[in-house]
């Protein structure tokens, strides 16, 4: 169940990054957001933190703001690279990886210390945008969210 907070932000649940490099994606941002268990989903870091990363919904991003940005970035957006991989592009880093029906992806290690996180550090996820949901180690939500009762917490 997700939780609204006193400045309207919209928090879903805090998720920890397992030792083995998985981070379970809630439920309710998953159907919030259309995406869909056993797929592929693109991950990009964020631009006002820099420990975290954003779940894209792949179908809204050609008529976004964000379509010239794939546009530069076709292996990503074929899935042509490995799962994991990243790649960088203005500032910002960008991989795929596969959504298991458990709601959990899987990085390698290094993955996620380009995102500026590592195992053991657990993320808030909230909503974002229209094409996307965060998940954020840091930055002004966090303490807020740390204030809000009856959050759910996976592991």
């Amino acid at each position: 169940m997700a939780v609204t907070a006193k400045n309207g932000k919209y928090f879903y649940a805090w998720s920890k990054i397992l030792p083995d490099g998985s981070f379970y994606l809630p439920d309710q941002a998953l159907q919030e957001y259309h995406i869909q268990t056993n797929s592929n989903v693109i991950l990009m870091s964020g631009r006002n933190t820099a420990k975290g990363f954003s779940v894209v919904c792949k179908e809204l991003i050609d008529n976004s703001p964000l379509a010239k940005v794939f546009a530069s970035l076709p292996q990503l957006q074929s899935f042509s690279i490995p799962a994991g991989e990243t790649l960088t592009f203005k500032e910002r880093v960008f991989c795929w990886t596969y959504l298991a029906s458990d709601h959990y992806i899987r990085l390698p290690l290094q993955t996620w210390e380009q995102f500026g996180v590592r195992p053991g550090e657990q993320l808030l996820s909230l909503r974002a945008t229209h094409l996307a949901f965060n998940n954020l180690a840091d930055g002004p939500y966090i303490e807020l969210a740390k204030q809000v009762k009856g959050m759910p917490t996976y592991e």
